[in-house]
């Protein structure tokens, strides 16, 4: 380890983009993932037989309206230009999320113009049966708390379309990667001056970076692993949650008519149902097959040898964290970012807009 000039902890989306940065600046870079292999949470796999690419993690669609961002992934991979749609379950029936007039209409049986949408959802009786029907019992089930402890105001900090329009995402710039998502990090890693060692976790002991008994060399290290983890948990572990997955292959074209539904009465144990085919509607061939695959989503509380997926924001988790990111400002040379090491929840383009600003 030696002949390096620098050290990426972590191969997802924010160490990924900048060890392609540092290799093109001619800097011998070694990259360094705790799990098997690259891509972090958007690591997908394709199912031999059908050719279905699966979301290893749960779904992940790119979008993006920052020009620098889709200009260098577009370096890398072509998109499909897949426009993300999200459907809602609730109590038997199919609804389009996110809050517009589809969903307004649809539940209250009404036909609403734009500009009464408004008036209407100032009332709070429509606006409380919406938040018991949609954001109640599914908040519950993703934040492991009692429906009763949550604050129907919520939905007023909700975003309210007037319009029809259903697409989930407001980004200019959406789809999925044609050759699927391996290929974006293939492609930023495939670099003479770039090497990739999986099964390798980083620590700090005793005033170094170790990565099991071996000392990293005395050189800049960008870790986006979680930051609590680096440090042995001194001060506590940071609050997560964890999602728990259940795939299911089908012999049937198709099993929703979506990518994605939303179940959100509390009595469903699932947050949502994916069904990764959709996601590449250029694949006739794949399209057209009596076979699908389903994954069902469960959320839990995190805890450690758990994959941490969402910060548990609160008093006490910045408090802490806060503490473990004074002890990172001591360490000469350490750059901490991405979701684990930033513990922050971040959309694709925003971990990429956030690895291109670093200065190098």
């Amino acid at each position: 380890m030696t002949n390096v000039d620098v050290v990426v902890a972590g191969a997802g989306i924010w160490g990924s983009t900048l060890a392609r940065r540092f290799a093109e600046k001619g800097m011998r870079t070694l990259v360094l993932e705790r799990r098997s292999a690259v891509g972090g949470n958007v690591r997908c796999e394709t199912d031999p037989e059908s050719g279905i690419e699966v979301h290893t993690y749960g779904s992940h669609i790119f979008h993006t309206s920052i020009p620098e961002v889709w200009q260098f992934v577009n370096r890398f991979v072509t998109f499909n230009g897949y426009q993300h749609k999200v459907l809602a379950r609730h109590k038997g029936k199919t609804y389009f999320l996110p809050l517009g007039l589809a969903l307004i209409n649809g539940f209250f049986g009404t036909e609403l113009k734009p500009s009464e949408v408004p008036g209407f959802m100032a009332d709070e009786a429509h606006s409380s049966r919406l938040f018991d029907a949609f954001f109640r019992g599914y908040t519950s089930k993703q934040w492991g708390r009692s429906p009763e402890d949550i604050d129907p105001s919520i939905i007023k900090r909700v975003p309210v379309r007037a319009s029809y329009d259903v697409n989930y995402f407001n980004d200019c710039n959406q789809g999925i990667p044609l050759g699927g998502y391996n290929s974006l990090f293939d492609r930023l890693l495939d670099h003479p001056l770039i090497t990739v060692k999986c099964s390798q976790r980083v620590c700090f002991k005793g005033g170094a970076f170790m990565v099991g008994p071996d000392a990293l060399p005395n050189i800049p290290v960008y870790y986006s692993g979680p930051i609590d983890e680096l440090f042995g948990y001194k001060f506590g572990e940071l609050p997560w949650r964890t999602l728990r997955f259940e795939t299911e292959k089908m012999n049937i074209a198709d099993y929703q008519g979506t990518s994605v539904v939303n179940y959100t009465d509390a009595e469903v144990p699932y947050t949502r149902i994916h069904e990764f085919k959709h996601y590449h509607p250029e694949q006739k061939d794949v399209m057209a097959l009596e076979k699908t695959i389903v994954m069902r989503e469960y959320s839990a509380a995190w805890k450690r040898g758990d994959e941490p997926y969402y910060p548990v924001d609160n008093a006490a988790s910045r408090l802490l964290l806060e503490a473990y990111q004074a002890e990172a400002a001591k360490i000469k040379n350490l750059v901490v970012g991405g979701r684990l090491g930033a513990y922050r929840y971040f959309d694709m383009d925003k971990s990429i807009a956030a690895a291109l600003s670093i200065e190098i």
